[in-house]
């Protein structure tokens, strides 16, 4: 065996090494803990002592549950608004942000992307504080300009609270998308723009007709970021309504952690969280069914 393939071997172990880390902090981070909850949601246990295997009953008795399908329904709600919320406006951001006459484009992304590191839980207090109905910004403002009959319960009325909470979890992301369709939008040859001017095509149009087909995957990707981050939604939820009125805001997320640790039902607990992890791998397959034939 000569140097050059003692040199090979080296180099190969040493790029199998480096790729042997990152597989095993997946492995005990993401795949052990998955396995051993899809294990616990076909068990009886409470915590402590021994799981009793009892097969598919917990997910039968969640198919019953009443309680289940509303909030699987205030979660799916949440996951549509949210995501054409925070998609749809983070790529007329970026579409604006391509403007040349636009000015202070850095201070405006800038501004846009700060609540993104803010935390949640954050986030949902400070808007708690501005739907309050007796000292809120909201009610405050509307009574200073003339708007007394618009004043509502913001938090407390049923017909209305489901969009009212998801106004701040949009307001929240809209940065993270914009970041990344504008990283999307930077990577176009900037020949294709000038070439798409020197045809006329300009305005809403080069967005229209060249950008939005170029960034195509990158959006579907956003998509289904946001669809399947939305599905686990809980610490907005938590700091703005607690899941009231009633259940009416109460998300699956929520659910799990009320039958965990409030019940102590941790194998019902389990067979939700999976029951979420399902719901989301649909959606994300839906959304690429969907986009994923998009002809550049």
């Amino acid at each position: 065996m000569n140097i050059r393939e003692i040199q090979n071997k080296k180099q190969y172990a040493w790029i199998y090494t480096l790729v042997l880390i990152p597989f095993i902090y997946f492995l005990f981070v993401m795949i052990v803990p998955l396995g051993t909850s899809i294990y616990y949601s076909l068990t009886k246990w409470k915590g402590v002592g021994s799981p009793k295997f009892i097969g598919l009953h917990n997910y039968i008795t969640l198919i019953k549950t009443p309680d289940f399908w509303l909030v699987t329904r205030n979660t799916l709600i949440l996951c549509i608004v949210c995501t054409i919320g925070q998609v749809g406006i983070a790529l007329l951001i970026a579409f604006l942000m391509t403007f040349k006459k636009l000015r202070f484009k850095t201070f405006h992304r800038a501004v846009i992307f700060f609540p993104v590191v803010m935390a949640a839980i954050v986030v949902g207090y400070v808007w708690r504080f501005i739907y309050n109905s007796n000292y809120g910004l909201l009610n405050t403002f509307l009574m200073r300009i003339g708007k007394a009959d618009w004043i509502r319960y913001w938090l407390d009325d049923k017909s209305i609270v489901l969009g009212m909470v998801s106004i701040p979890v949009i307001w929240q992301y809209i940065g993270l998308y914009m970041i990344i369709l504008m990283s999307a939008i930077s990577a176009i040859p900037q020949e294709v723009f000038e070439c798409a001017e020197i045809d006329g095509c300009t305005g809403y149009k080069k967005s229209i007709y060249i950008t939005l087909p170029m960034i195509w995957d990158t959006l579907k990707i956003c998509i289904i970021l946001c669809a399947s981050g939305t599905m686990k939604i809980y610490d907005h939820l938590v700091a703005l309504t607690n899941g009231g009125p009633g259940r009416a805001t109460e998300s699956l997320a929520m659910y799990c952690y009320e039958y965990t640790f409030k019940f102590g039902n941790f194998g019902m607990g389990a067979a939700i969280a999976v029951t979420i992890l399902i719901f989301a791998f649909t959606i994300a397959g839906i959304i690429q069914l969907v986009m994923g034939g998009k002809k550049k």
